[in-house]
């Protein structure tokens, strides 16, 4: 028997192999969910091992339980029926999470395990762990993202774990006079105008930072006026400096409009190469969103005494303006790679003051 080797099934992850003339396959998660890929493969070694050791289990069940991260019983045909599936360290299923897609908020949770200095094996131990988390002043909400990671990791450990989190206030977009007046100001400034034309697109397409950075001049089409987003630049592994490139945060293809304003923004920057990215730093590096939101952002709105909102609110003030303007939820929707429901959620904020009836 020859070693198992994980294939695309649709969306899916599979695994096919005969073993004493028998048949088998096994579809579980997602092709495009790097953690699920990662188990997959995990388990092509143990079919492998177990085949040729005398263990394999022919109902698959043993399996399937590690995979849903459930407790096998033994209830399978395998010669090692009574034994438990092991299942590789919470720390090394991170790290694996890690190398195949970088989060900011993943890589502080490894970092946070690895201070906590006891392996999580029994859910009482995941509870001791969410609890220390806790008794470090750890706000709730980063908490809850940390639980939503680990039930990906380890069901079977964190499942049981609830954490209530109070409702996140609305975004608070920025009004016309608001955006009048940052643009006005990077346009002129000594130090900054570099960036007039980066805040100009984020402002006029509601793109993400990490779509809007990873931009190339092959992505636009300026006869049709579209942008084509398909991908990010993401960190990779903790170094700002240092991106791969990867699909969008839905994976889903989408074509963004360029209105009149950011049209000729756009045919006054020189073109480069398809491949060259349209928006770098002065000297042709890889903008650092975190170096932008610290320097030019802050001190941007300091100068002009708005209240401070993070860069990433170009998004909800894009997406406020184009509802409040009279374009259908759901188109922008399409605009921006996300749901109606999302924008509404998470998203829409007020531009103007409701005008109240006379009773």
């Amino acid at each position: 028997m020859r070693p198992l080797k994980v294939i695309k099934n649709n969306d899916s992850c599979s695994l096919r192999w005969t073993f004493e003339e028998q048949r088998y396959s096994l579809t579980w998660g997602s092709w495009s969910n790097p953690v699920d890929k990662a188990k997959m493969e995990y388990i092509a070694r143990l079919v492998y091992q177990d085949s040729l050791s005398g263990n394999f289990d022919s109902t698959l069940h043993k399996y399937k339980a590690w995979l849903e991260g459930l407790i096998y019983t033994g209830n399978g045909n395998g010669s090692n029926g009574n034994s438990t599936p092991k299942q590789p360290p919470l720390i090394k299923l991170l790290e694996q999470r890690l190398i195949e897609h970088y989060a900011a908020a993943d890589h502080s949770l490894l970092g946070n395990l690895k201070k906590f200095k006891k392996e999580i094996k029994t859910p009482t131990q995941a509870k001791e762990f969410m609890k220390w988390l806790d008794d470090k002043g750890l706000k709730v909400s980063s908490q809850k993202r940390y639980l939503t990671t680990l039930k990906v990791l380890r069901r079977d450990l964190f499942e049981s774990i609830q954490l209530r989190v109070g409702e996140k206030p609305r975004p608070k977009p920025f009004t016309i006079n608001e955006v009048n007046r940052i643009l006005e100001y990077l346009h002129n400034d000594l130090h900054y105008s570099h960036y007039y034309d980066f805040v100009l697109f984020l402002l006029n397409t509601g793109m993400r930072i990490s779509e809007t950075i990873g931009i190339r001049w092959g992505d636009l089409d300026l006869d049709k006026r579209e942008i084509h987003v398909y991908e990010v630049l993401n960190r990779d592994k903790g170094n700002s400096s240092k991106r791969k490139r990867q699909t969008t945060k839905t994976t889903k293809f989408r074509v963004v409009p360029i209105n009149n304003k950011l049209y000729q923004s756009l045919c006054n920057r020189s073109k480069s190469n398809p491949e060259d990215l349209v928006f770098t730093t002065p000297s042709g590096l890889v903008l650092d969103d975190h170096n932008l939101s610290q320097r030019m952002w802050k001190k941007t709105l300091e100068k002009l005494s708005i209240p401070h909102r993070p860069l990433y609110t170009t998004r909800a003030t894009f997406i406020s303006h184009c509802i409040s303007s009279g374009i259908p939820p759901h188109e922008v929707a399409e605009i921006v790679g996300n749901s109606a429901d999302v924008i509404f959620k998470h998203y829409l904020g007020s531009v103007k003051k409701p005008q109240l009836p006379e009773l």
